[in-house]
């Protein structure tokens, strides 16, 4: 089941990623302004665009079929989810892009969580018409990344925290924190077959910026406080999360999983279910990919569990916003209330494993009912503990910094870890910081590619 799933989200080389990225870009039409640009033609009903589906049973295409069904009398509300790509970076290159253009060929933008500020700030999306105030159901813990200035531009679509998955015989107890998750991990290896402790992600792709932000807060350190880069203040705990991270990779020891500077979600599933990796950080979807399969169960009991980090996760998650360029604003509101009103919520969760972005679905959530004949199905209980699990993460995780320049910002963060973390390269932290604060505010950064962290 899980090849199946894998062949549709293979993450790519990297130059099959800038060549895909060539080949998804769809002519772009600019919306009529004041400057006589030529008129939008339109299109037929209702476009979301928005990352690949990666539930198993792609359950937000379940939902438009869904919406199309109730309104299947009136072509203007036919919708259809055009799925860019898997990666959020090359999804937010191609948002970014059509916005630019001021192309209408989208009316609901599905962003990635730090977006919001950036897309709200250019004006390529509209505040969200909210005529009887913000619905108190919403996470309280998300309100913060659809706003922007103080107005919502945009309705949360799914939650996403960091959650820690385990083989049932490898873990000994909860671990205290990441230091000890880490020695747990070295400690699996050899005597119960493991090849590797612990599978994270830290390729070069937003992923790995989540990763490297949640191994830095894991031993005490920090990058940005409020709105202020903080990293020089953190010299010392990030030093020793990078020594732990030298320490258990190969050859020096196994306690972390030698792939991991080219580990993605889908790869960690993968090495996680063949039995290499006794641990494993991912996302709250990875439960329903293992637990649908047979091979994961002894009889009706999972062979694995799931808890929250034992330490901060990153707050993720995606948004839903309306294009300013759209000629179906009140439309794409529409849709875009039903994609995120409770019963959509619900069955997200239940048949997508996506995490809610509503207390309600958190509340005695109820099987799928449409689970695949192939899948093995996820019962009350199970999911039951899942939904407390991501409940408990969620509250005790952190945001991404939130900035119009969040996407540079990334990037420069990351470049300097990876380049610390598996090419050894001294880090003056005072000089790295500079740069951090550049691309925070979104000043222009001055870099030498030979010297990634200033």
């Amino acid at each position: 089941m899980l090849e199946r799933y894998l062949g549709r989200h293979r993450t790519a080389t990297l130059a099959g990623l800038v060549f895909g990225v060539l080949a998804v870009l769809v002519p772009l039409a600019p919306w009529s302004d004041s400057a006589g640009r030529t008129p939008c033609p339109g299109h037929a009903g209702l476009v979301v665009a928005g990352g690949t589906d990666v539930s198993a049973s792609s359950e937000r295409q379940a939902l438009i079929r869904k919406w199309n069904a109730q309104h299947q009398d009136d072509p203007d509300l036919q919708a259809r989810l055009v799925e860019i790509s898997g990666l959020a970076d090359l999804q937010r290159a191609q948002l970014a892009a059509a916005s630019e253009a001021h192309g209408c060929d989208y009316d609901v933008l599905e962003l990635d969580a730090p977006w919001t500020a950036e897309f709200a700030e250019r004006k390529a999306i509209v505040p969200f018409p909210l005529p009887h105030g913000w619905d108190p159901d919403f996470l309280r813990e998300l309100r913060p990344s659809v706003t922007w200035h103080g107005r919502v531009y945009a309705l949360p679509f799914n939650a996403d925290v960091g959650l820690l998955y385990y083989w049932n015989d490898a873990r000994r107890q909860p671990p205290a924190g990441l230091p000890d998750l880490l020695g747990q991990a070295a400690g699996a290896v050899g005597g119960r077959g493991f090849e590797a402790g612990y599978s994270l992600q830290l390729a070069d792709y937003e992923g790995g910026t989540v990763n490297a932000l949640e191994l830095i807060w894991g031993f005490g350190g920090d990058v940005v406080h409020g709105d202020r880069v903080v990293i020089d203040a953190y010299a010392t705990p990030i030093r020793s999360a990078l020594a732990a991270l030298h320490a258990d990779l190969p050859p020096q020891g196994r306690g972390v999983d030698r792939t991991a500077a080219d580990a993605t979600e889908a790869s960690s599933i993968q090495a996680f279910e063949d039995h290499g990796v006794a641990f494993m950080r991912n996302w709250p979807y990875a439960f329903r990919v293992l637990a649908a399969d047979p091979q994961m169960r002894a009889g009706t009991r999972l062979r694995f569990g799931v808890s929250p980090l034992p330490g901060p996760s990153v707050l993720g998650g995606q948004n839903l916003a309306i294009s300013a360029y759209s000629r179906k604003q009140d439309q794409a509101r529409r849709l875009i209330e039903f994609l995120t009103d409770r019963d959509a919520q619900a069955e997200l969760f239940a048949c997508g494993g996506f995490a809610p972005t509503r207390e309600s679905a958190y509340q005695a959530p109820r099987p799928c009912p449409r689970s695949s004949p192939s899948e093995q199905q996820i019962g009350q209980a199970d999911l039951a503990q899942l939904a407390s699990q991501i409940r408990q993460a969620i509250a005790r995780a952190r945001p991404r910094p939130v900035t119009p320049a969040y996407q540079v910002f990334s990037e420069v963060f990351r470049r300097c870890f990876r380049a610390a973390a598996f090419q050894s390269a001294d880090v003056d932290y005072t000089a790295f910081a500079r740069l951090l604060r550049a691309a925070y505010s979104g000043r222009p950064v001055r870099s030498d590619p030979r010297r990634p962290c200033g």
